[in-house]
């Protein structure tokens, strides 16, 4: 995978063929998805009407895909190889028949199958199927895993706990604007990097370096994103938290020690950042300061106004009314 991929890198690209003339989708699909994932050929299945909703998002040495899409036919030629990746292909909905080197995984949701870019490759899709690929250079791996031909084309049962994390980290990049600083950029790959290694069996020196790297990066995603998600729910801590993500809650203040700030902290500012995002809302333009105090997750009035000023160094009244004369 070339280093200046052509897809910009410093936020997810989302595209869907809804906007595009019926007699240019695929055509479309083939240009903008293959230079993410691999260059194929893709061909609308029998009795299915093609479309191809797709997040796409490079970095360096990375290639990351969410896709859902009608049944189709893909298929990779010897003209079209151009790189030598990794690719994985996760099933979370529908199912797919995954070809290559004479053999055929059927991959069913919470299946994952792996492909080299290397080598010819074909695939059939049902439709509504709901898929996300990884493309990662061989070189980036073959030293964190045995045998490849172990891997190659077969299905692995998804539900593991690195495939659980592998997953939660792509999510929160798809969805989330993302590191413009190259360096960051290269972290952000190399964590992935690594939880692909431990998704797939790397071994043992493998599994003692990315220990504390992609993992631990890992996790603290899923926090930050389980803050993000429940902020609202009054009685939210880092034993509930650390109830759903299976760890303890001192793990849940040891990973978050490392932004420099406390689980209170996160969940103060979540907290305030949808307070003030629904206070410029015109659909709560009526609805009283309690009422959006109590709906990001406050309980205590006093409380709230206090902190929205140290916060914001304006009351939640002057910003109502700021948004309501268009400021």
């Amino acid at each position: 995978m070339a280093e200046n991929d052509s897809l910009p890198s410093a936020v997810p690209r989302h595209f869907s063929t809804d906007s595009i003339p019926e007699r240019d989708r695929v055509a479309f699909v083939r240009e903008v998805y293959g230079r993410a994932i691999v260059k194929h050929d893709i061909e609308p299945l029998p009795d299915s009407a093609f479309y191809w909703h797709s997040t796409l998002r490079t970095l360096p040495g990375l290639g990351l895909a969410s896709t859902i899409c009608s049944a189709v036919h893909t298929e990779r030629t010897a003209a079209q190889i151009d790189s030598d990746d990794l690719v994985l292909n996760i099933t979370l909905a529908g199912r797919r028949i995954v070809r290559q080197f004479g053999r055929e995984a059927l991959v069913g949701p919470g299946d994952v199958a792996v492909t080299r870019s290397l080598y010819v490759a074909s695939c059939d899709c049902e439709a509504h199927s709901r898929l996300v690929n990884v493309r990662v250079p061989l070189d980036k791996l073959s030293r964190s895993i045995g045998n490849l031909d172990e891997i190659l084309v077969r299905t692995n049962p998804a539900g593991t706990e690195h495939l659980a994390l592998l997953l939660r980290y792509v999510e929160m990049l798809q969805s989330a604007e993302g590191p413009t600083d190259p360096s960051v950029q290269r972290m952000v790959a190399a964590h992935v990097h690594e939880l692909v290694a431990l998704t797939l069996g790397a071994n043992r020196e493998a599994r003692t370096m990315t220990a504390s790297n992609g993992v631990r990066a890992a996790r603290l995603a899923a926090v930050l994103e389980e803050i993000d998600r429940h902020s609202g729910e009054h009685a939210l801590n880092a034993l509930t938290i650390a109830k759903r993500l299976g760890v303890t809650p001192r793990y849940i203040h040891l990973l978050l020690e490392n932004t420099g700030k406390s689980f209170s902290h996160h969940l103060l500012q979540k907290r305030l950042e949808k307070a003030i995002a629904l206070l410029r809302d015109p659909q709560w333009r009526h609805r009283k300061i309690a009422d959006i105090a109590a709906e990001v997750g406050f309980t205590d009035l006093s409380y709230f106004n206090r902190a929205f000023r140290r916060h914001y160094d304006a009351t939640p009244s002057d910003v109502r009314a700021a948004a309501n004369r268009g400021e």
